[in-house]
């Protein structure tokens, strides 16, 4: 079992900036108390991959809002994983040649609901 705060610490240490990222997801801490040792090894190794650009994001290029950036300033990296068959999924979202703003973490009903407020779901 994994500490929710051990783990937003560690994924803040490798993220390494000033601007404070925002864990965002519906039971983000009851998620994280599931997952292994070993899938959070996983999931730093992949945002490690993501901070030193091994990782391809997703570009949207719509000019709906989204906060205060229009979407097609962000870029937003998935990672899918999966506990006990229930499929999850992390939302990790960057400001174009600057700060990570968010962390989502949340079940597949949590991810079709970001993907719609980041435009990355049509319907």
């Amino acid at each position: 079992m994994v500490d929710p705060q051990e783990f937003k610490k560690k994924i803040e240490v490798i993220i390494a900036q000033e601007y404070k990222v925002e864990f965002l997801g519906k039971n983000f801490d009851q998620i994280v108390k599931l997952v292994t040792e070993s899938k959070a090894e996983k999931m730093c190794a992949w945002l490690e991959e993501v901070m030193q650009k091994k990782i391809q994001p997703i570009v949207v290029g719509s000019k709906k809002q989204y906060k205060q950036w229009s979407i097609n300033e962000l870029l937003t990296f998935r990672y899918p994983f999966s506990i006990e068959n229930t499929e999850y999924r992390i939302l990790f979202v960057k400001v174009k040649n600057s700060i990570y703003i968010e962390f989502h973490l949340g079940d597949h009903k949590y991810y079709d609901k970001v993907r719609k407020d980041l435009d990355l779901k049509k319907s």
